[in-house]
């Protein structure tokens, strides 16, 4: 009980500081700008790319494998 107290505070507070601090743009901005680097440095990698491409096969037979095992599940 105590523990979804606190996770609720930490929730509430996160987004009173995100809606009510002018500080936060300055906050956030160069991890922002980070981030838009890394993505854009990733989209260009054929290594990383396929490594992508790869995880998304995988959790595409993933859901398949699910959808099968449910589909047999209900009817039975």
């Amino acid at each position: 009980m105590i523990g979804r107290l606190i996770l609720t505070a930490v929730i509430i507070g996160g987004g009173a500081f995100l809606l009510l601090s002018d500080s936060f743009e300055e906050f956030i901005a160069p991890y922002a700008g980070a981030t838009a680097t890394d993505i854009e440095n990733m989209k260009n990698d054929p290594a990383i790319q396929t490594k992508i491409n790869q995880i998304l096969e995988s959790i595409s037979e993933n859901f398949t494998t699910i959808k099968f095992s449910l589909n047999d599940f209900f009817s039975v």
